[in-house]
């Protein structure tokens, strides 16, 4: 008993200190699986066209969406091997897991439409039409797909008609359609979730924030984005401050992120960072959002309790980074991908510089993390 028990204990112990990389590459349409304690590369594994996102269910099946070819990629992260190929209506954009994890939302690039999928039999369920398409448009149609915490309804974000269409689930049909003074990219919940905070890309006023009762479905109120001088509107993510008094929106069609008081609901601060900031990371210890950008080669460190940027921290030469990023558990380390440098980057947290580097694949805009058995998000 007391050897089955030392056996369990150390399973139990090499499971919680595993730490994989699923790093996908729109360039060489594989994923390529890093142990990020080691430095080095696992496996390769094929996938198809132009991956980009992923999301993973909590018993570690990875669904890759490819952005180039009408299908997913169901890889399984303790073999590191592909499972299946799922084909689709249309090509997808985004994908969100059920928070029971049972069912998956994807999102389309080129319909106004959402499939579910089971993701017990890989098979889909449904998928419903959110609306209609007036002429041609370029742009994907749908972006970041959102569950309800009671997994009851997804609100999909329509970028051709400026709304977010609310799903039922059980219904398999359209609830609500809200609309917007832009296009939402993302929908973050506020810590009690009462409210959704939808950070828009474009607006006659160039982008804004749109805060929506969550119990009614009706908009609270619309905050346009205080833009510097020459800059254009481009909202991506946001991100709450540990005591949720702030909320930090980020444009990637500026070199600022702005910072909203949760209470008053007013812009209070601006701040500088590199150019294009997309996605706000926040440090183990509540201390930092580190954040990354999209047209730039350094990671902006935001000291949340002064407000300000206190370094940009070279990642590459490149200007083009992955829309992920991830802090190790202990805090030490924080890792993104410089993709044009080709490059999965390990900054010391402490030291605030780059501690090490690995080679990734061409074009890499997204990866995965499996500590033991969690699977952290990225985005």
């Amino acid at each position: 008993m007391a050897l089955l028990l030392w056996s369990l204990f150390l399973c139990s112990t090499v499971l919680a200190s595993e730490r994989l990389a699923f790093v996908s590459s729109e360039g060489e349409n594989n994923v390529t699986v890093i142990d990020l304690n080691t430095e080095k590369v696992i496996k390769t594994l094929p996938v198809g066209s132009v991956p980009h996102a992923m999301a993973t269910t909590p018993g570690g099946r990875i669904y890759v969406n490819n952005r180039g070819s009408k299908n997913l990629t169901v890889i399984l992260s303790d073999g590191w091997t592909v499972a299946k190929t799922i084909d689709l209506p249309a090509t997808s954009f985004q994908l969100a897991i059920s928070p029971d994890g049972k069912t998956l939302a994807v999102a389309y690039k080129d319909v106004l439409k959402l499939s579910l999928i089971d993701t017990a039999s890989d098979t889909i369920i449904r998928t419903i039409d959110l609306g209609k398409v007036a002429g041609e448009f370029k742009a994907p149609t749908v972006k970041h797909p959102y569950w309800s915490p009671d997994g009851k309804f997804v609100y999909a974000p329509d970028s051709v008609n400026g709304a977010i269409v609310k799903v039922s689930i059980s219904q398999g049909s359209v609830e609500k359609v809200i609309t917007l003074p832009g296009a939402s990219h993302y929908l973050h919940p506020s810590p009690d979730g009462k409210i959704l905070y939808s950070v828009n890309e474009k607006t006659t006023s160039g982008t804004s924030l749109t805060l929506i009762d969550a119990g009614t479905d009706a908009i609270i109120k619309d905050i346009p984005f205080p833009l510097a001088e020459g800059e254009k509107g481009l909202g991506h993510h946001g991100a709450f401050s540990p005591d949720n008094r702030y909320f930090f929106f980020c444009n990637e069609g500026g070199s600022h992120i702005a910072v909203l008081d949760t209470v008053s609901r007013e812009w209070v601060k601006t701040i500088k960072t590199g150019k294009g900031p997309g996605h706000p990371s926040l440090s183990r210890d509540g201390k930092y959002f580190f954040i990354v950008h999209h047209n730039d080669g350094v990671i902006s460190v935001i000291d949340l309790a002064k407000q300000e940027n206190i370094k940009d921290i070279r990642i590459g030469n490149g200007t083009k980074q992955a829309h992920a990023s991830y802090f190790a558990p202990d805090g030490k380390f924080f890792y993104a991908v410089a993709s044009d440098d080709k490059t999965l980057v390990k900054i010391d947290v402490g030291k605030m510089e780059v501690a090490s580097t690995i080679a990734v694949p061409a074009k890499v805009m997204f990866f995965g993390i499996k500590e033991g058995k969690e699977f952290p998000g990225t985005e």
